[in-house]
């Protein structure tokens, strides 16, 4: 069974595992939705580093458990989802890369068959 519940302050929350991949899938389609990124925030003074989805459109299409943990966006971002554990979490279990293309072959070779 996968990880459901990611962060501090547990701000992303899946309902059930189906959520979880049904969202992976979601974050995969490289079409200019979204983008991760890892922030060094620390070299600039601030707290530390923050792993970032950052939310350019099709803000009423984003999965639940994304978007309740919308906060406010900067420039032509208009929402940011801030979790580092769910960051790392993608990257290092589910083949998701920094940036806004994803390789849906390399995601989709980590998901178990249903």
């Amino acid at each position: 069974m996968n990880q459901l519940i990611f962060g501090t302050n547990q701000q992303i929350r899946f309902a059930t595992e189906n959520d979880f991949y049904e969202t992976l899938g979601f974050l995969s389609k490289s079409d200019g939705t979204t983008s991760l990124v890892w922030e060094h925030n620390e070299t600039s003074g601030a707290w530390g580093s923050e792993g970032r989805i950052q939310c350019y459109k099709n803000i009423q299409k984003f999965p639940v458990a994304l978007s309740a943990a919308f906060t406010a966006g900067v420039g032509n971002i208009l929402y940011r989802i801030n979790c580092n554990e769910y960051i790392e979490h993608i990257s290092q279990h589910h083949a998701m890369v920094y940036g806004d293309t994803q390789n849906l072959v390399r995601v989709r070779s980590t998901v178990p068959p249903a």
